[in-house]
């Protein structure tokens, strides 16, 4: 890769240097342009990051363009201190200010020339927002590719050249300049952005629209447009219209030398409870992978990890007898026909030992690092936890959106039919007491079982908590999924439709119960007034 110190744009003559030392003073000035909204925006840029790398404690993090620390302090909240943060600071005016935040496990730096003032492959990420959008930044990529672990990844926040109002400011750019904007300052054209890091080297690059919510909304109406701006982000064509992309690319090089074997299990009231209930079907090549990560990641809390093998026609049996052979806590359960994951939850529920019962799918291995906040959750006193995937703390990969509006349709109507406020309670992703689990009825034989699983433990008047998590759907790698929206979505509503039922015929009594209790206690009173 070429070195860049001292690159120039041949329009204006500004170096890189320059150019980030702009971005950033207009960064900052633009943040602090609308103090509503700008934590709230900053936080999910925080928690993306998190989510989508699944950031292990002790890999290091260099944000690009830090200035006094405005997003630093986010991202320090969001990495609990486990990471050491290195905040590059390009103009000495911010520099003081994001020192006195006094941030663990953080240090400000000031950077004079990105390409040669910080030492070569010794970051496992490189992050930012809203400060590679210049015009020198197919440059800006070769220094970070630079700075990159091999192995390690980039993701920035940039501004989305096709938002209409990034496109107006970026085509006539006195309008840009009277908004703000840095003189360098370019929106971001998705496939041109692909093919320059392509070009300097990177891998499994994204370019990914991200947050259609404008700055100027007020806050207090941010919640309430959240769930439509979900969908909104991850609609075919009107996506390409959010104000900002994150970029996502990979330096190449093999991710499992360059992470480190961290075990995530610090919770020792919580050392030998769980039992880990996992259906599979025609999973051959996810249950050796996830087993291996899920105990180096949680072998304290693991007492047993029983995988349920739902009448698989692949050799998944078979790997799963292996691994019991090679690991004591894994056990096999065969079921035989007829299949369905509410059969195999019952059967693995039924053998669970453990005092809280960790219910997923095989293809979840790699977000295994978010279980951490389910463990939290229970630690913290909660009967359960549930992985939740619609919130704008959340990360959605690859999934498609016949199955996004399915699932909000379908939360909607759960919502307004049971006067609740549940995001997403109808995936397997779920950290519930042992008892409680037990404690239900499954009735649902097929996928529909998981909303069982999660409403009626919530119904039955048991905390159970929401936690944000990242959701990537099934690479070729991992085989398909047998989940089908249009064949099984009669199922979920059926379901949903019994159980709101039963509830509110519960509820229908409960009330009348009142009113004879009421009527029972009144009388004598009303008996012992009269003359």
């Amino acid at each position: 890769m070429a070195i860049i110190g001292s690159s120039r744009d041949k329009r204006n003559g500004l170096p890189l240097s320059q150019n980030l030392a702009e971005m950033e003073r207009t960064r900052e000035g633009y943040w602090r342009a609308y103090p509503k909204t700008s934590p709230v925006k900053l936080r999910w840029r925080a928690l993306t990051v998190r989510h989508c790398f699944h950031v292990l404690p002790g890999e290091s993090i260099l944000e690009i363009g830090a200035g006094s620390g405005l997003w630093t302090e986010h991202l320090a909240k969001v990495f609990r201190g486990a990471n050491p943060i290195t905040a590059a600071v390009f103009n000495d005016e911010f520099l003081p200010a994001g020192q006195a935040r006094a941030l663990p496990a953080t240090e400000f730096v000031r950077v004079e020339d990105l390409t040669r003032d910080l030492p070569e492959g010794s970051f496992d990420y490189v992050i930012g927002t809203a400060i590679l959008c210049h015009n020198l930044y197919s440059q800006n990529l070769s220094a970070i590719y630079r700075l990159l672990k091999p192995g390690g990844h980039l993701m920035f926040f940039e501004a989305n050249y096709w938002n209409p109002q990034v496109f107006l400011k970026s085509t006539v750019p006195f309008l840009g300049r009277l908004a703000g904007n840095a003189r360098c300052q370019v929106g971001m054209r998705r496939y041109e952005l692909m093919k320059d890091a392509s070009h300097q080297g990177f891998t499994h690059v994204q370019a990914i629209p991200y947050d259609i919510i404008h700055p100027l909304t007020p806050r207090f109406l941010i919640k309430w447009l959240k769930a439509i701006a979900f969908i909104l982000e991850h609609t075919p064509f009107v996506r390409e219209f959010c104000g900002t992309l994150y970029i996502w690319a990979k330096k190449p090089g093999d991710e499992d030398l360059r992470r480190p074997k961290v075990a995530l299990d610090n919770h020792t009231a919580l050392f030998g409870s769980t039992s880990v209930v996992v259906p599979c079907h025609n999973e051959e090549m996810n249950v050796r992978p996830l087993v291996s990560a899920l105990l180096q990641a949680y072998g304290n809390y693991i007492q047993e990890i029983i995988l349920v093998n739902d009448n698989s026609r692949d050799r998944t049996a078979d790997v799963v007898r292996e691994l019991a052979l090679e690991e004591r806590k894994v056990k096999l359960i065969d079921r035989k026909p007829p299949n369905g994951v509410g059969r195999a939850l019952r059967d693995g529920y039924q053998a669970a030992q453990g005092r809280y019962i960790l219910t997923m799918d095989c293809d979840f291995v790699h977000i295994i690092p978010e279980f951490r906040d389910l463990f939290d959750a229970i630690a913290a006193g909660h009967d359960g936890a549930i992985g939740s995937r619609f919130s704008h703390q959340s990360v959605l990969i690859n999934y498609p959106i016949g199955k996004i509006l399915a699932n909000r349709g379908f939360h909607l109507l759960l919502n307004v039919l049971l006067g609740m406020r549940i995001r997403d309670i109808s995936n397997n992703l779920k950290l519930i007491r042992a008892d409680v689990l037990k404690g239900i009825t499954i009735e649902e034989n097929h996928f529909a079982a998981n909303v069982e699983t999660g409403l009626k433990p919530i119904l039955a008047g048991y905390d159970i908590q929401e936690v944000p998590i990242s959701w990537i759907n099934r690479t070729l790698d991992m085989g398909a999924s047998s989940f089908r929206v249009l064949r099984l979505g009669p199922y979920y509503a059926m379901t949903l439709f019994r159980i709101v039922y039963r509830t509110w015929r519960g509820r229908s009594g409960a009330r009348k119960a009142q009113r004879r209790l009421a009527a029972t206690t009144v009388a004598p009173e009303t008996k012992s007034s009269a003359p």
